[in-house]
């Protein structure tokens, strides 16, 4: 599973009106890596268009954060969501499950256009996770059930709540759908910092899974799209490294609806010889899990306070992310799919995210 290669920043001096900062770039991948023919989770946005917030209001942001702690904080998402309400956030279960780092130390952020604007924005600290019980992260299947709900310490004061699909006829090549997100532009590449917007196309479960091998099946649970191949990069419209989690809208009698959690794509981003540009958890499946949580029926899979952090970087000095990499001052090569940002008080150390240890 790859998530988004990205920068870290050193601040090397502050005045008013700017930053003096020194940039690290490192693409890194998550514990195991698709082959060509198979998949890669974590999609983002490639031959997008600049997205304004304003119309896609429920969008969430979702960033490893431990400025609390020791002033950092990833410098880009490494996931999205939606918001069911002020206080509730869905994803896919896969940008979570496995990784204590993510579960303690993440925020959700309400209204961001641009990434550059994250400590001004209306970030809330995720306290509980519910992932969906019949969830499975392995490499032999497709994902079936990547779907979780974020609990958040204190409702977002901005934004909206989602609209969801309650039912399936949207499952028609003539329907418009927006995909939208923070991530890539291409794979490895991460060319702008502005939220990013797509139309795509239903594409048919079976044209879908035959782009996978090993005799790998989709289920009736997920669903598929595609979109239009650009002249100028050859790569047809979908998402990319990073957008996992976020949302594919039906635009349905002038309302954007949420059909699909970003679950997993080809190994390419944009892949022009796939059928498929992405593939997603369908949200109209997981009515009654989902109103379950809402109605404070289920158990979370993990809760987090004050004293879990605490006692966490005790154990561990800097957060630890799946794989074994780890936060540290080194700057070498290995990377992390997200940098970190220092808050002014660092003003020597640099850190960086999924740094394997020297």
């Amino acid at each position: 599973m790859s998530r988004k290669g990205s920068c870290y920043y050193e601040i090397l001096a502050f005045k008013p009106q700017s930053f003096l900062i020194a940039c690290v770039c490192a693409v890194g991948a998550f514990a195991w890596q698709a082959k060509a023919s198979e998949v890669d989770v974590s999609p983002m946005i490639v031959n997008g268009e600049n997205a304004s917030i304003n119309d896609f209001d429920s969008f969430a942001s979702l960033y490893i954060d431990s400025t609390d702690y020791d002033g950092r904080y990833s410098s880009g998402a490494y996931c999205a969501g939606t918001f069911l309400t002020s206080e509730y956030v869905m994803t896919a279960a896969h940008c979570l499950e496995g990784d204590m780092g993510a579960l303690l130390f993440t925020s959700a952020v309400a209204m961001l256009e641009s990434e550059r604007d994250f400590l001004n924005a209306d970030r809330r600290r995720v306290v509980e996770v519910y992932i969906h019980p019949d969830f499975i992260n392995d490499i032999n299947l497709l994902l079936p059930n990547d779907i979780a709900i974020l609990k958040l310490e204190t409702p977002a004061s901005s934004g909206s709540n989602v609209t969801r699909a309650t039912t399936q006829t949207y499952r028609n090549i003539s329907e418009t759908f927006v995909a939208v997100g923070h991530g890539n532009t291409q794979s490895g590449i991460d060319g702008t910092a502005i939220l990013q917007k797509a139309n795509l196309f239903w594409v048919s479960n079976a044209d879908c899974a035959a782009n996978f091998n090993n005799g790998k099946e989709l289920t009736d649970k997920q669903v598929c799209f595609s979109g239009s191949q650009s002249q100028s990069t050859g790569l047809k419209a979908g998402t990319c490294q990073g957008d996992s989690g976020g949302p594919i809208y039906w635009s349905h009698n002038g309302t954007y609806e949420q059909v699909g959690i970003t679950s997993f794509g080809p190994a390419t981003c944009g892949d022009p010889g796939s059928a498929v540009t992405a593939a997603y958890t369908e949200v109209a499946d997981y009515s009654s899990w989902i109103d379950s949580v809402l109605a404070g029926s289920q158990t979370p899979f993990i809760t987090s306070d004050e004293q879990d952090r605490l006692d966490y970087l005790a154990n561990n000095g800097r957060v630890v992310l799946t794989g074994g990499s780890t936060t540290n001052s080194s700057s070498g090569g290995g990377g992390g799919s997200v940098g970190w940002y220092l808050s002014l008080f660092l003003l020597v150390v640099a850190y960086k995210r999924r740094t394997v240890t020297s």
